[in-house]
């Protein structure tokens, strides 16, 4: 096995190494989404937000992992034909030495630079990596969306048949009746819409 070739076996190994660590995150998030159904459940509201945010969190966490997975399995597959065609250049051997230990790290960030530079030794650059990436800066951001936290939450309540009562400002209860039914019945309407985009 020439060093190319082992170094390519790696860059497999990393494609399914980072889809496992999606599937964990994804693990996570049905974790973290049973805990805010309990915490709904004995009425405490910030403790379930904490694990709405932390679900969230591993659920982007995850989406990342999966794009950088196949972004690697990309990469692979290009030098895959540099080495059947024999056109592996200095450069591109050049970059490959410094991947072994980026990729045992498991870090995106420094998976992702280091699939930049692979990605220069090609002449075509995929413009779909570059959409990809976009995508992604804009979901590593450590912050949750309050917006999905409030409906992650909503979610989690309705699944478990609860009232979260927090969408309701003071004062306007029951004594509403049909106009509070419909206006619930538009939130759900929008709440879906939103979620089918999300999709």
């Amino acid at each position: 096995m020439s060093n190319m070739e082992k170094h390519l076996f790696n860059l497999k190994f990393a494609a399914k190494e980072l889809n496992r660590n999606a599937k964990k995150c994804d693990k996570e998030e049905k974790a973290e989404k049973a805990k805010i159904k309990k915490a709904i459940q004995k009425g405490n509201t910030e403790v379930a937000r904490i694990h709405a945010e932390n679900a969230i969190r591993q659920k982007n966490q995850a989406i990342n992992f999966l794009r950088m997975s196949a972004r690697v399995d990309a990469v692979a597959a290009r030098v895959q034909t540099a080495v059947t065609m024999g056109k592996v250049t200095k450069s591109m051997a050049g970059v490959v030495k410094s991947m072994d230990a980026t990729l045992r790290s498991m870090n995106l960030e420094k998976i992702s630079a280091l699939m930049d530079k692979f990605e220069h030794q090609f002449e075509t650059l995929d413009v779909q990596t570059q959409q990809m990436e976009d995508t992604m800066s804009s979901t590593t951001t450590l912050t949750t969306p309050q917006n999905q936290v409030d409906m992650l939450l909503q979610e989690m309540a309705d699944e478990a048949g609860l009232d979260l009562n927090m969408e309701l400002p003071q004062g306007q209860t029951g004594s509403v009746g049909t106009s509070v039914a419909s206006t619930e019945q538009d939130e759900l309407s929008q709440r879906l819409a939103r979620l089918r985009d999300q999709v």
